[in-house]
Parts: C-alpha cells; structure tokens; sequence
C-alpha cells in the first residue's frame, strides 16, 4: 500500500505537513455476533441509545471489534509504502510526534493477496491522479515499511472498563475518586450510568456533563465530553454532520482528558507514557466500550430465555410468515463465526459449514482468551486440510485431481 503524498487535498495540508510523523493503521473486523435482538445485553433489554443491533459496542457510534495494527512512518516529502495484512478492513490515521491524530480515515479500504494499491492522499477528491513520479518517493524507495506494533499488540481491542478505566483509577483516582477534593467537579469512580450498560465515568468522558437521549441516540449538545472522540451518530440529524471532518479539529489532538493526562499541567499530573498512549489510543478509536473479549465472554442467545418468548427469533414455528423470524441462521456470541476471505467458496457451501467443531461436532468458539488475555484463534478448516486442488506441471492434463471439497469436510 502506498501515497504519494498523503497530504494532497487536503485542508490545512501545510500545518498537517509540519505535524506528522507517522501513519496508523487500524482494523475492523466484520460483524458476525449478535444478540439476535436490538438489546444492549442480556441483563440491559433496552433498545436505547441507538440499538440497530445487539450487543452495542460504543456509545459514540453504531461499532464493530477494532484493532490498531501499529504505525508506518511518512517521509519527509508525505509519501509512505507499506506491506499490508490482505483481505483485511483498513483505514488510516496521520499522527503527530506523540501519536495523537491530527486526521481520520471515515471509510475502509482493503487488498487481495499480492495486491499493490495506491491511494492519493487523505483527500476530499478522490478523481486525481498523484502529483509526482513514484521513483521520486522518499518512502518508495526500497522495500515498503513493516508496520510497527503497538506494545499492546495488533489483536487486542480495547474496551473502557477493561483498559481504560484502570489508567484512571492510577492517575487520577487521588482526587476524582474516594474523599478526593476533585469528586465533585469530575467523579471518576466506576459506577452504573443511565445509559443502560454503559457505566459512569463513561458516559460524562464521551458525552459530557448531564447528557440525554434525543429518540434512541446520544441529544445533540454544544458541550461534549473531554475525551473528545467524535460522536458520529447523535440526533437530531444536520446535513453538515456528513461531511469530511477538518483535520486538527477533534480527537487526541484536541481531547482534554489527553492534555490533562499527559502535559503535567494538572496538578503535576502526568500519566504514564505507555497509559498516555493506550489512552490516546482509545480515544482515536471513538472510545469503544466493549471490545473482543467482552463479546466472546457473551454467552450464544439462548431460546428459551424469557427475551425470547415473545419473539418470532430465534424461529421455531414454521407458521411464522415473518422473512426475519423464520432466518436459517441462529444468532451467535462466543461462537461467533471469524470472517475469512480467502477461501474457495466451495470449502463452505453452508455458513454453518464456516464454524470450527470439535471432535465430536459441536461448535466450538473461533476465538478464545486466556486469563493473561492472551488472544488465541482458532483457525478453520484447519490448515492441514485445506491442500488446493493444483495440478503439478509433471501431470498430465486429464491426470484426476483429489476433491478438496470431500477433504475440507473430511
């Protein structure tokens, strides 16, 4: 993957330019779990703030899991060359010397195994060609960067009460939290919030002071939260809210938590680099809530739970006329099917052909953490048995080929 120059088209380009120094690669995995229901929870059954699907995953936007795989450095001249993960959602981020984002990626873009793909820059135009010849490049001479990691590691998404709560509590516990004398301006004790599954100080950090619902979405208000993500989705709706965000207007680079937590300036506060960083972080990827792990410790809906009964889903009567109810596909958490795109359509003609079993049949979680938080995946077929159907040049050309099919169901 690569630009010429990633600063074409765009506004403020000059002072972006100045700025950077890095450019953030970040996934999002597709979307396979669900509740079956818009609920937040098995314990939250509300629909609100803003249930298209269950179980939600930020309060800021409707989200799937995301990942940071790490960063790529620009060159001086805004070019950058990278190898890329194939068959992968991506989007980008350029950084500044502390890693905050000064400029977001809204949409995704991919590529197939061995695939070279240019784009022209964080842009608002798209129909331009590059300015200058690739041989010219800083970052395009030689082989293309490796990403570099985060120290957390590209597979593990984040979540508040899991990771960020806890810098909080080191950090800034003293005087928000307990007898501190801060508590009563900002209380940072992790508590239930009014947004259903969504705890305080969540809820105040990305919304704000005394924020509400307008419908089923997060109330428009002059005032938001000092993490400073972008809400995507409040209500009510402004023809300017689909438009490009401006660069250097929101996120890490303008947070107040993140200049709190990390310029020292608050009371001598100054949180520790590798915290500032998760923090920083968090924040550039709109403040998720929930992240993988939640969702796999999610147990698969259960039919016979009272959510259920009243529900045409999951179907058990044939007599339902409802195209949602009578769906073949039974919602799913923990076993939650991977999406992967490399494959021969014919290895999974059913999608419950996609789903990892154990010796005995049963379906088993693709994706399992152990207690260290180690992510462990569990690839299926496994690889062993995924042998291509490729003739040897030694064959000849009507030499019978063994069916990979009967071997990926074996």
């Amino acid at each position: 993957m690569y630009s010429a120059d990633i600063f074409q088209n765009v506004p403020l380009a000059e002072e972006l330019r100045q700025k950077a120094r890095y450019l953030r690669i970040l996934n999002l995995d597709n979307t396979t779990f669900t509740l079956g229901k818009k609920i937040q929870d098995a314990d939250n059954p509300s629909c609100q703030p803003h249930m298209h699907a269950g179980p939600p995953m930020s309060l800021t936007v409707n989200d799937g899991i995301k990942r940071v795989l790490g960063t790529v450095p620009i060159g001086p001249d805004g070019s950058v060359s990278f190898e890329a993960p194939p068959n992968t959602a991506l989007h980008f981020q350029i950084l500044d010397d502390q890693h905050r984002a000064l400029h977001t990626m809204r949409s995704f873009t991919n590529l197939m195994p061995g695939e070279v793909r240019g784009c022209v820059g964080c842009h608002e135009q798209h129909s331009r060609t590059p300015a200058v010849a690739l041989g010219t490049l800083a970052a395009y001479a030689g082989s293309p960067a490796q990403i570099t990691p985060y120290p957390w590691g590209p597979e593990r998404s984040l979540a508040y009460e899991r990771d960020i709560q806890p810098l909080l509590d080191r950090s800034c516990g003293a005087c928000h939290q307990g007898e501190g004398e801060g508590r009563e301006k900002l209380d940072l004790t992790l508590r239930p919030g009014g947004f259903g599954v969504f705890s305080e100080p969540y809820v105040t950090l990305t919304l704000g002071q005394g924020a509400g619902l307008h419908g089923s979405f997060p109330a428009r208000r002059t005032e938001r939260g000092i993490a400073g993500a972008i809400i995507a989705q409040q209500a009510p709706w402004r023809p300017e809210d689909y438009t490009t965000v401006p660069p250097l207007s929101t996120l890490s680079y303008r947070s107040q938590l993140v200049e709190i937590a990390g310029s020292g300036k608050h009371h001598d506060v100054k949180m520790d680099p590798q915290d500032l960083l998760k923090l920083i972080v968090w924040v550039d990827t709109l403040a998720p809530y929930r992240g993988e792990r939640e969702v796999r410790e999610m147990a698969d809906p259960d039919p016979a739970h009272p959510l259920f009964q009243k529900s045409d889903y999951p179907p058990s009567d044939i007599t339902v006329e409802c195209v949602y109810g009578q769906s073949p596909y039974r919602p799913r958490m923990r076993t939650a099917p991977l999406v992967n795109r490399s494959y021969r359509q014919d290895e999974f003609p059913t999608m419950e052909s996609r789903l990892p079993r154990d010796a005995q049949g049963n379906i088993v979680p693709p994706v399992e953490f152990l207690p260290d938080g180690r992510r462990i995946e569990r690839p299926w077929p496994p690889q062993v048995l995924r042998s291509a159907a490729i003739r040897l040049p030694s064959q000849s050309p009507n030499a019978e080929l063994p069916d990979s099919r009967s071997q990926a169901r074996d």
